[in-house]
């Protein structure tokens, strides 16, 4: 027994249950993630509900979620979320237990759903309408209804047979195709719509270069600056010629986007009965539309994934929308920091253990370091607000924008601080790192190559830090996996929750650094802490948090990737 104690035996089994706990827990997070977000874009089945008036008691009776008034009538249309058991008092003064049906129904005043706690006294009956229609609305709202008629797309008229071109007439209410396909139009002519946008921007922006070309060549002539040649005249003409087909073709795309603005507008959805939505929705305003009811698994299926694909890819709206923006601002601050902090990670590494004396202040170095990386990321924010924005922007301001002022350019938050910032928080990673790395490089290596005549920084450069890049990039992957996550200091230094723009676009310099960005965490903190509806927002936590830890781990495996190729190759050295 002693032997079995002394070989360290219990020791082995708790490292063994150390690390599956940790497995199961990391398991169990992505389970969470996954399961979380997935009831937010698995389409689910709608119920239509009919309530029944008890003595004393009437439907109108019931509340939501945020203390309103249910609607008026016997019927209601939504989704079930919830249901649990709740203790009410009865008549006997004995509590007794009483089922309780959380449904979502349609969202009335801005972009939060209503919901309505139903309990099983005021339930008369539930079905499932095969005809029901769920509409996602471009400004985050969700509607549940019965179609009952589509306006004509040339008098515009209400039609409750519209024709679907094969085939006799149906009523909407029976068969909702001519609305998808409507829709289907619709998506194209929008697609159409933005490119004809940007070539109209492009034909202005060309119409007025050659605008001003135009002037500039005749006040240098109507000044005597240049006596004007045949040549000279010839050109103006050719100029003017084109200036004037610029601008035809300018006024041609405004008259393609005009009649396509009042084709979208025009097009409307009638919807009523049912106990779901009653109104008039323009076409344009949806953006997705389905029949829960009606589909089976492989089209749930499906939806499920067009769903998250849109969610992954889309565009962000004031009802949330997609996260691209914040995929794209999340991994181009993470490479900025990446290029950042290395230089100067390695460099400060290799100073303090090749270059500097081994002596008390190196020690004392060593020691400022590690403390430093244990510093509230808060506090670096609060130095990145001070020190880069309203010190180096606004420097730069006065040096280089001072036209601009008081807008200020550089003197607000944006990309580049934000990178900056998180440079600094993860400085002391990279420097420990780095300097372990090149503490196991073998002194013989060094030695054999300054015996063979290199110099000392040739040294450095040609031997010592080649072997110690499997540690450099030890030190990145600590790095990416502690910045990609950082909301704090971003709150202060440039991150906002709906960017207008991309840090990176087509326009020169093409990398705008004094712009703001949007990020996966903060997008994970608004819809956790700000949004006003807490029920409809909580599976986007779980989505928009399994998306970040996605992206992390495709930054860490490519760092990881390129790590075991720097092993690869440089294997043996450090043994």
């Amino acid at each position: 027994m002693q032997r079995y104690w002394r070989d360290g035996g219990p020791w082995g089994w708790l490292n063994a249950m150390a690390v599956s706990v940790s497995l199961v827990l990391v398991l169990g997070l992505l389970s969470l993630l996954v399961v979380g977000s997935f009831s937010h874009f698995w389409p689910s089945r709608l119920v239509e509900v009919e309530l029944t008036a008890q003595p004393g008691q009437s439907p109108t009776a019931l509340t939501t979620t945020r203390g309103e008034p249910a609607a008026d009538n016997r019927h209601l249309l939504g989704e079930l979320i919830h249901e649990e058991m709740r203790r009410v008092a009865s008549g006997e003064g004995d509590d007794a237990r009483q089922q309780w049906w959380l449904l979502q129904t349609s969202s009335r005043d801005g972009a939060a759903a209503s919901w309505q706690w139903l309990p099983e006294t005021l339930l008369d009956r539930m079905t499932l309408p095969s005809q029901a229609l769920m509409l996602e609305m471009r400004d985050g709202r969700t509607l549940y209804g019965m179609p009952r008629a589509l306006s004509d797309p040339m008098t515009g008229e209400m039609d409750h047979t519209p024709d679907v071109g094969d085939g006799p007439a149906r009523p909407l209410s029976e068969d909702a195709e001519p609305l998808f396909s409507r829709l289907k139009m619709i998506e194209s002519e929008r697609r159409q719509l933005q490119a004809l946008r940007l070539d109209s921007e492009v034909l202005s922006s060309r119409y007025q270069a050659l605008q001003q070309s135009l002037e500039s060549r005749r006040s240098a002539t109507a000044d005597g600056a240049a006596a004007q040649t045949h040549e000279d005249a010839e050109l103006e003409q050719e100029m003017q010629e084109e200036l004037e087909e610029v601008r035809s073709a300018f006024i041609e795309r405004e008259g393609q986007l005009s009649a396509l603005r009042d084709a979208l507008a025009g097009g409307q959805l009638l919807l009523g009965g049912n106990g779901g939505y009653e109104g008039r929705i323009a076409l344009d305003d949806i953006r997705n539309a389905w029949r829960p009811n009606a589909m089976g698994f492989s089209g749930r299926l499906m939806m499920t994934f067009k769903r998250f694909r849109d969610f992954v890819a889309g565009a962000p709206t004031e009802g949330f929308g997609g996260v691209w923006p914040a995929i794209f601002g999340t991994v181009l601050m993470v490479v900025l920091m990446s290029i950042m902090v290395m230089p100067f990670g390695v460099m400060a590494a290799l100073y303090l253990h090749e270059v500097a004396h081994q002596g008390r202040l190196t020690r004392l170095t060593r020691i400022a370091l590690r403390n430093l990386a244990g510093v509230p990321s808060i506090v670096y924010g609060v130095f990145g607000l001070g020190f880069f924005v309203y010190g180096l922007g606004a420097g730069i301001d006065e040096l280089f924008y001072s036209e601009r002022l008081p807008t200020p350019t550089f003197g607000t938050g944006g990309i580049l601080w934000a990178s900056l910032t998180l440079a600094l928080l993860t400085l002391p990673v990279v420097i420990v790192a780095t300097e372990e790395g090149l503490a196991r490089v073998p002194r013989r290596l060094r030695e054999g190559a300054l015996a063979l005549g290199a110099t000392r920084l040739e040294t450095l450069k040609r031997v010592v830090i080649p072997a110690a890049s499997p540690a450099l990039m030890t030190g990145l992957i600590l790095a990416v996996a502690r910045a990609a996550g950082e909301v704090a200091p971003l709150m202060l230094v440039g991150v906002v929750k709906l960017a207008p723009d991309l840090p990176l676009d087509d326009s020169f310099p093409w990398l705008h650094l004094d712009r703001k960005f949007m990020h996966l965490g903060h997008q994970v903190y608004d819809l956790a802490f700000q949004s006003s509806d807490a029920f409809s927002s909580r599976p986007l936590v779980y989505a928009t948090a399994l998306v970040l830890v996605v992206v992390i781990l495709c930054l860490n495996l490519s760092a990881i990737r390129l790590r075991h190729m720097l092993a690869q190759r440089y294997k043996g050295a450090t043994e």
